[in-house]
Formats: C-alpha cells, sequence, structure tokens
C-alpha cells in the first residue's frame, strides 16, 4: 500500500503496456504534432500527464486520492493478460470472459482520454455558447431571465467575462476531478457494451503500423466528410484499434460482411492509409517504433474544433429546426482525406447503419 502524499503522480494517457508493444530496447518514437517534432524515449516516461487521474482526497467515498488511477490499473492488468493470450493463441481463441476484458479496456481507452475530457469542456463552453447563440446583444441577459437568475449589469459583465474565457480556451470550464471520473468510467462501460455487438478480426500489416493517444479510431467511407451524424460507436462501419506494430484489430459493424479472415496480412497501400486514418484520430501525439519516422512523415490536419454544431431542416410533420451535433476530427472537411481505408474491408455499399437515439430538438 502507498504511503498517504506519496501516491504515484505521474499518469499515461495511454498504459504502457501497450505502448512498450511497439519498443525496441525500451525506445519508441513519438511525434508531437502540436510542434511537429519527434524524439525516442522510454515507453515509461511516454505520454504522461501529472496527476490527471487525481481527485481530491476522501471525495469519492472517502476514499484515495488515486483511485481512478488504482480502477483503471485493474482494468490495464486484465487487458494485459488477454493480450498475451492473443499473442500466444490467436483472437478466435480467447474466453468469453477474455473478450469482455479487452472491451471494457477499448471502451475506458476512449473515455479516458484527453479528447474525451475536452469534448465535455468544449460542449459546457463554446459549445453552449454556440447553441445558446449568446453572442447575439441581449442574449446573456434573456438566458439569465429565463432561467430565473439575476440580470443585472454586473451579472451579465461576469458571464460575459466568463465566456470569453473559457471560449478561448475551454479547458478552463471548472470540472471536479470526481466528476469527471464517474462519466468516464461509466461511460467506458457503455462503450464496452456498444462494442459488444461487432465482428472482432485481427490482421497483420506488411509494414510498420502508428498508434496514437487515441488508438480507437472510428473509419467511414469518406473520413473527410461533414457528417450530419458520423454515427459514433455504435453506426460507424468499422473500428480500428492498432494492436501492434504489425498488428491491427479490426471491428466491424454486425450487418458489414467479412471478406477476409483472421492473420491476413495487409499491404503497404493498405497500412499507409490505415496509418493516415490512424494520425488524424491523434489528439497530439504519435507512436511508433524507435526506428521509425512514418508520424513525422506524414501530412496530418491541424485539430478541429471537437465538436460541429448542424442546424437541421424541419422534420416532416414538424415545424421546428433541429439542432444536431457532430464529432469532428483532423480528417473532418479535409479534401484530401482517406477514403474507404483498407479498401478490401468495405462491400461494395455500405448498408445503412441501425438506428440510434432520435435527434434531440433545442
Amino acid at each position: 500500500m502507498t504511503a498517504k502524499g506519496q501516491e504515484p503522480r505521474r499518469h499515461h494517457l495511454v498504459p504502457k503496456f501497450y505502448l512498450e508493444r511497439w519498443a525496441i530496447n525500451n525506445r519508441i518514437l513519438v511525434t508531437d504534432l502540436d510542434i511537429n517534432k519527434s524524439f525516442p524515449v522510454a515507453p515509461i516516461n511516454a505520454l504522461i500527464e501529472t496527476d490527471y487521474y487525481r481527485v481530491p482526497e476522501g471525495s469519492f467515498q472517502g476514499g484515495s486520492p488515486v483511485v481512478w488511477e488504482t480502477w483503471l490499473s485493474t482494468i490495464e492488468g486484465h487487458a494485459k493478460s488477454v493480450f498475451d493470450a492473443i499473442d500466444k493463441n490467436g483472437l478466435p481463441n480467447i474466453s468469453d470472459i477474455q473478450h469482455a476484458h479487452l472491451l471494457h479496456f477499448l471502451g475506458v481507452q476512449i473515455t479516458r482520454s484527453r479528447s474525451y475530457r475536452f469534448r465535455g469542456r468544449w460542449m459546457m463552453g463554446p459549445g453552449y455558447y454556440q447553441a445558446m447563440e449568446l453572442n447575439r446583444p441581449g442574449a446573456i441577459e434573456a438566458l439569465l431571465i429565463r432561467e430565473g437568475g439575476n440580470p443585472s449589469p454586473e451579472r451579465i459583465s461576469e458571464l460575459e467575462a466568463y465566456f470569453a474565457q473559457v471560449n478561448a480556451d475551454p479547458w478552463r470550464v471548472p470540472m471536479a476531478a470526481e466528476q469527471e471520473m464517474l462519466m468516464s468510467t461509466e461511460a467506458g462501460g457503455k462503450m464496452a457494451e456498444t462494442l459488444h455487438s461487432r465482428q472482432l478480426v485481427l490482421y497483420t500489416t506488411a509494414k510498420p503500423l502508428l498508434t496514437c493517444d487515441e488508438p480507437v479510431v472510428l473509419l467511414h467511407e469518406h473520413m473527410g466528410a461533414l457528417h450530419p451524424d458520423d454515427g459514433g460507436y455504435l453506426r460507424a462501419p468499422i473500428i480500428a484499434f492498432p494492436f501492434g506494430p504489425r498488428e491491427v484489430l479490426a471491428m466491424f459493424r454486425e450487418d458489414l460482411p467479412l471478406s477476409r479472415p483472421n492473420n491476413v496480412e495487409l499491404d503497404w497501400r493498405e497500412t499507409l492509409e490505415l496509418n493516415r486514418a490512424i494520425a488524424g484520430n491523434a489528439h497530439r501525439h504519435l507512436v511508433e517504433g524507435p526506428d521509425g519516422g512514418n508520424g513525422a512523415n506524414l501530412y496530418v490536419p491541424a485539430a478541429k474544433d471537437p465538436v460541429r454544431m448542424v442546424t437541421l431542416p424541419p422534420a416532416e410533420g414538424n415545424g421546428h429546426e433541429v439542432l444536431w451535433t457532430t464529432a469532428q476530427r483532423r480528417w473532418t472537411g479535409e479534401h484530401d482525406a482517406p477514403v474507404r481505408p483498407v479498401s478490401a474491408w468495405w462491400p461494395a455499399a455500405v448498408p445503412p447503419p441501425p438506428q440510434g437515439p432520435a435527434r434531440p430538438a433545442v
């Protein structure tokens, strides 16, 4: 047991055991897309953020400030044993329990990430500001009156200053760490349930594969399309996860035909397209083997706002416009984005996706 006040503070955004799969002589190559520089580093020192999972002591069931980190360590321990089993015996031979551990790990990897946190803050800051059209003269005063608040000049000025601050830097939206932990852990479980219906296939690659700080990657026919509804993890045709430097786990929607079985090798063109898709999903960092250089040499578009607001026309029989939000990634809106990455994975015509929740009217 760690002594009080001596809890570990260096937290991995991506598990160390996962990064080690790309390591040679205890080194990987990390590319920082914010500064466009690559550097070799040991996995134990890669993709680290101080106190990233820390919560105030006693804030969650009176427990430790590293309760979140401890919970993640358990998830990662189960996942590592599954990865080892797949390496040894192959994906088709894992047990139902191992399959569940794998999906839980993937779901948690989505919701522990920087992108997931940033999206939540963006929605509470710039997203709310845009949705409520608070840039209009008198809009903040009208909002206060509508919500029963105090529409005094001082309060209006206070909110104007607040939105100016968070619009410039959404990370300044306040959120309690324990609230963030609950949101992340609960959503990770829901993500695992969403992934459960998918068909999992493991492929090898002819050339080295990248990974990144957001390694669970949604694939669409046209990665640059401005989707009014990009489908998310329920409706996306394919989800890819770099399993190692020469392996990728493809998760096909249950209504899609499987064109090739496990352990078929993707050729160099398919691997390149997959690397472009993976790089476009990164929040900030790409990871590869230390003798690589693919990350530094790939063109990767600048990061976009995490969410795009789309106003849809009134539906039949409904006289109201609908405000719909869709996630954006680096390739969104880019004319040279990947199209049908790994072309052999795609049927001639992709069937309509299963219907998710109804669009919320605003």
